[in-house]
């Protein structure tokens, strides 16, 4: 049965992206393994009386929320590629020896491509270019994992190791947000008076147009979707705006992924379903 590879940056992000799709297709019965490329060790920590208590285990706190995340979705499979979190653009972190954007790229690229054949999924989702807002792990994710994606099958630039076969994934999808997403966020901003009307201009044409993209309905997993999110207890904190979105934009911010197909070995329209066709 097809399988479903979804590679991501840092632990929660699996959630965030493409939780319904992950909790859906596991539920499906079809194999499901999401790679985290870092091990969260930056950013803030949250929900916790003594946060700089937790810091200098962050990495293992994060390696357990993201077990329990993964359970709760019912993903068969998790693999850290084994890199340290690089932090947001512009810090210190960046420059990490161990850190995911200072990796050796063929390195990197090599340890996915081995996780590849030997999963060899039939749906495989990464980020855009700009890994959806510009973090580096996120960009480092777009970039290995598309590197990865053309580099399977390729037995000279990267030759068996014990237990793989080549395998050219037959589809291959961006996450992303839609733009009637942004609006809707944008104009809840600009009644809130949170954002100016230049600002709303902005937002509202950001965001690739949603008639190129497939839309899935995974409504039916918000419930699971959002438990999975509050797993990630560190990460997320209770006023996020997922887990406090209006219940008018519940379905849409929380039930509804979206994504740019890149590849397709079929020429069949998706029609909501990344399985399409396979």
């Amino acid at each position: 049965m097809p399988g479903l590879l979804s590679f991501h940056a840092h632990p929660d992000d699996e959630v965030i992206q493409t939780g319904g799709v992950l909790a859906a297709t596991a539920a499906s019965g079809r194999p499901t393994l999401v790679v985290t490329a870092t091990d969260g060790a930056e950013g803030e920590v949250h929900n916790y009386d003594d946060p700089e208590a937790i810091k200098p285990r962050l990495a293992e706190v994060r390696a357990e929320e993201m077990a329990a995340a993964i359970s709760i979705l019912g993903v068969g499979e998790h693999s850290f590629l084994g890199y340290r979190d690089s932090g947001m653009m512009g810090e210190d972190s960046n420059f990490h020896p161990d850190c995911f954007w200072q990796a050796d790229f063929d390195d990197a690229v090599g340890r996915l491509v081995s996780i590849i054949r030997r999963f060899r999924p039939d749906v495989m989702t990464i980020y855009d270019p700009y890994g959806g807002y510009g973090h580096p792990d996120h960009i480092q994710v777009h970039r290995v994992g598309l590197a990865a994606f053309w580099a399977a099958p390729d037995l000279a630039r990267y030759p068996l190791q014990d237990g793989e076969e080549p395998w050219l994934v037959p589809k291959l999808y961006w996450s992303a947000w839609p733009r009637s997403r942004r609006r809707r966020f944008a104009e809840r901003q600009l009644e809130a008076g949170e954002i100016t009307e230049e600002q709303f201009e902005e937002a509202v044409n950001s965001g690739p147009p949603d008639d190129l993209l497939t839309m899935v309905d995974t409504t039916d997993w918000i419930d699971t979707k959002l438990k999975a999110l509050r797993a990630h207890r560190s990460q997320i904190p209770e006023d996020w705006f997922m887990l406090s979105v209006d219940e008018d934009m519940r379905d849409e911010v929380v039930g509804l992924e979206a994504f740019y197909r890149v590849h397709s070995s079929v020429d069949v329209e998706d029609n909501g379903d990344l399985f399409a066709g396979l």
